[in-house]
């Protein structure tokens, strides 16, 4: 089995990445309860909003006093309503008259005893009134076959008080005779329950009664001082006090261990994935350490931010913008979704604030790839606040927010931008300077051409200052014609020959008087003089503390290409000529900024050495310059296409074309 070799750099990555999402959770201890007349030693302020809640005991007596005050329920049993009950009533009364030797009286009684019946039994009837449930209430809810309607307690009667009354008063319709007892039996028998006690309907209104109830007096804002230091604790803030650890128990139910251990999986995942997307994404910085350990960094930097700042004022377009220029957009996002993924778990997943934030750090990102300028950045910002702001008010407006948090939202939109632009100004000032870090606003500041070596270069070799010049002219254009850094290869050409500047007089140049010093000297030293001038100009970018960039650029700016006058001039001296002799002693560009830069170096000084060149004459030199370049190898690790040779072609034809155009003669004051 193939051995896996382990990266030691990118497990401290992976360490200290998972330590600082560990160190910013907002894994909070729990406030300790201070007892009514109580000293505070401390502030205590409100870690988040909260309810101020009733006391449990206090709670408890409201909810039942409110479920006390719902009247018990009773539902009118169907089969048994008035109508269907009268016609047995008839008949009865009709059997007895018809046997008892009181028939006439008995028949003229018949509609009294029907009222009574009727009084008794439209009351309502349970089966015994000692089963009604406890309330507060006068009344009882009686829900009908079509109807619901209260009633007072009292009119209610249990089964066996009804039969006693609706007797009593049957007896007294006949005062001159007593009813017989069989009569009154059957009557009473239809003397029945005609409602039930409905104790789930009951329960059921009683339940809505007490959750009706609310828990709260009110809230408490967050960063809200509940009370302060050297304080009594008074019977108002011990309520807080009490709400708040209430609150935190229902929160962080788990020990700080167990919250701690919970968390690791997702942290881990996070991290993993941030190694796996600069392993694919970012060959950059994975294969360079600084930039895993600038990316803790500012890891670090943004959860500071996040807790000590509103979320819509978390700057994550100033990071994003500053990776992107650092190293490029992948690197810049991947800072800005690692951040959200893992404070949306101290959010508890709530993303809603953090929507325009991330949103408006992408649009930063996206913008800031190739800024020429500090207009451009300060537009970005611009762009960056508006893209915030107004996505802050959509989602205040989602919200149903007052008037008042919606103007607090947007303004923090507005200020998320202006406060982006100064941090990033910040990044890029601190850590282009700590870890040598490169940007475009790094190359506006070498393009300067008052730079102690340009200055140098234009008094002590003139002739190579101008050729420097021009080819960071071709080297820009061309590079922007082909997407490349533009800038960096515009500082480039200016940079690439201070190595000149030790023996300017040798290089072709800076000639005077068509005086050259190498007819003098044999090929082989002209070669090493010739070649020397590399070594010499990175000798100097080191003493200067050019970047890694530069460096690199003059190392290949000249390739292992062969200095063909000498080796000319040495087959013509001699019989046998080590051809590697006369070639640099140095690397092939890897880079576009590079590539192009050989490129113009060379066609340049080509186009220089022609007679007042026609356009024709140009193009084809630099069609030939490249082919041959291309055909010796020059360009086997360069990152140019056959499109991009082709197109850097004609941009170096149009340039110089324009610097080697034809001049008319004018004539002379004489003339």
């Amino acid at each position: 089995m193939k051995r896996i070799k382990v990266n030691k750099e990118h497990l401290i990555f992976l360490f200290l990445l998972l330590l600082i999402f560990n160190l910013f959770h907002p894994y909070k201890g729990k406030t300790p309860i201070l007892k009514e007349g109580d000293l505070s030693l401390k502030d205590i302020i409100a870690p988040y909003t909260f309810k101020i809640l009733k006391y449990k005991d206090e709670l408890n007596q409201e909810r039942e006093k409110a479920a006390r005050q719902v009247p018990p329920v009773l539902r009118v049993i169907k089969e048994r309503e008035t109508e269907s009950m009268l016609p047995k009533l008839d008949s009865i009364i009709t059997f007895y008259a018809d046997i008892s030797p009181y028939k006439w009286q008995i028949l003229r009684k018949k509609q009294d005893i029907k009222n009574l019946f009727l009084d008794v039994y439209d009351k309502g009837i349970v089966l015994t009134i000692e089963n009604l449930p406890e309330s507060k209430s006068d009344r009882l809810l009686i829900e009908g076959i079509d109807s619901t309607f209260l009633v007072e307690r009292s009119s209610i009667l249990g089964q066996k008080q009804a039969r006693e009354s609706f007797a009593k008063r049957v007896d007294e319709l006949f005062p001159y005779f007593s009813i017989e007892e069989p009569f009154m039996e059957d009557l009473n028998k239809l003397i029945a329950p005609n409602l039930v006690i409905d104790f789930a309907g009951t329960d059921k209104m009683r339940a809505e009664a007490r959750d009706a109830i609310p828990d709260s007096l009110g809230v408490v804002r967050k960063g809200v001082k509940i009370v302060g230091a050297n304080e009594i604790v008074t019977e108002r803030e011990f309520r807080k006090l009490y709400s708040l650890r209430s609150h935190q128990d229902r929160r962080y139910s788990y020990s700080l261990l167990n919250n701690i251990s919970r968390n690791q999986l997702y942290f881990l995942l996070v991290c993993l994935f941030a190694l796996a997307f600069i392993r694919f994404r970012v060959k950059r910085a994975y294969e360079n350490s600084k930039f895993l350990y600038l990316f803790l960094m500012n890891i670090a930097i943004i959860f500071v931010l996040y807790k000590i700042l509103p979320n819509y004022l978390i700057p994550l377009a100033s990071f994003v913008m500053f990776f992107t220029l650092a190293v490029n957009l992948d690197f810049g996002v991947l800072i800005a979704v690692t951040s959200i993924l893992v404070i949306s778990l101290y959010e508890n997943f709530n993303l809603i604030h953090l929507i325009p934030v991330f949103t408006g750090s992408l649009a930063g990102g996206i913008l800031s790839g190739n800024f020429k300028n500090r207009e451009e950045l300060y537009r970005t910002g611009m762009f960056v606040a508006a893209i915030t702001s107004f996505l802050i008010f959509a989602v205040e407006l989602y919200k149903r927010s007052n008037l008042r948090d919606i103007s607090i939202g947007f303004s923090y939109g507005i200020v998320n931008g202006v406060l982006s632009i100064l941090i990033l100004f910040g990044l890029l000032y601190i850590f282009e300077r700590i870890f040598h870090i490169t940007t475009n606003f790094t190359w506006m500041e070498y393009s300067d051409l008052n730079n102690p070596l340009i200055k140098r270069l234009s008094k002590e070799a003139p002739g190579s200052y101008q050729h420097a010049l021009m080819v960071s002219t071709l080297a820009e254009n061309a590079g922007e014609a082909i997407g490349a850094n533009s800038l960096l290869a515009k500082v480039g050409g200016l940079f690439h020959d201070i190595g000149k500047l030790r023996r300017p007089r040798f290089f072709a140049e800076n000639f005077k008087d068509d005086n050259n010093p190498h007819d003098e000297l044999p090929p082989k030293l002209s070669a090493i003089i010739i070649k020397s001038h590399i070594q010499d100009a990175l000798k100097m970018a080191r003493q200067y503390q050019l970047p890694e960039e530069i460096i690199d650029i003059i190392k290949q700016h000249q390739g292992t290409s062969l200095i063909r006058p000498f080796y000319e001039k040495a087959r013509k001296m001699l019989d046998e000529v080590d051809e590697d002799y006369f070639k640099y002693d140095a690397e092939v560009p890897v880079s576009k900024e590079a590539s192009i830069l050989m490129l113009a170096d060379m066609v340049e000084a080509t186009v220089r050495s022609l007679d007042n060149p026609t356009p024709d004459e140009v193009r084809k030199t630099i069609d030939d310059r490249i082919r041959t370049a291309y055909s010796n190898g020059q360009l086997s690790k360069s990152m140019l296409s056959l499109q991009d040779l082709e197109i850097v072609a004609q941009d170096f034809a149009q340039s110089l074309e324009g610097l080697h155009h034809h001049r008319p003669k004018y004539p002379t004051q004489s003339e």
